[in-house]
């Protein structure tokens, strides 16, 4: 178990290394739900190759799977959905961090340092994507959001034809 002070430090680089997610969301305009899914994603895998360090490593390797099957879903339901899965993933990672891998059998092979920093780079993630659903609810639609491209071509073309025929033309 980790002291006071050494659970402030590693907390801190986990949120070093939310802060880096928020950039690499900013500089490659990507949405945010779909960055942190990846990130969720990879740092259940993570834990996978840890798993590998356990005395008995198949079990534990066959637990973390069912981890990454579980966080994974939530991961890839936010990519074609909805941003709240991915939220919802990252809210509930710390917790399965902290219980089964800082204070439960995990403690074995997960290490202490890693589990605290995931766990605030999951809240500070979660917090990230879930002010950039709320923000990019709140913004008013476009002209081009309107109507996808395709279906305003389609109806100027509709919208030609009936004129056409109106003028006795060819339909």
């Amino acid at each position: 178990m980790l002291d006071t002070t050494e659970i402030a430090i590693f907390a801190a680089v986990g949120l070093v290394f939310a802060l880096g997610l928020v950039a690499l969301c900013r500089w490659s305009g990507a949405p945010a739900q779909r960055i942190a899914a990846y990130a969720l994603i990879a740092v259940s895998f993570l834990y996978v190759g840890f798993a590998f360090r356990a005395e008995e490593a198949a079990p534990w390797v066959g637990f973390e799977m069912t981890g990454v099957a579980v966080f994974g879903t939530l991961a890839g339901m936010s990519i074609i959905g909805a941003p709240w899965w991915v939220v919802a993933g990252l809210a509930l990672h710390p917790f399965y961090a902290i219980y089964f891998h800082y204070i439960g059998a995990g403690s074995q092979f997960a290490p202490a340092p890693f589990v605290i920093a995931n766990a605030a780079f999951d809240v500070a993630t979660a917090l990230f994507v879930a002010y950039a659903a709320l923000r990019g609810a709140r913004k008013k639609p476009t002209m081009a959001a309107e109507a996808p491209a395709p279906q305003r071509k389609l109806a100027a073309r509709s919208q030609h034809r009936a004129q056409s025929r109106d003028a006795g033309g060819p339909a």
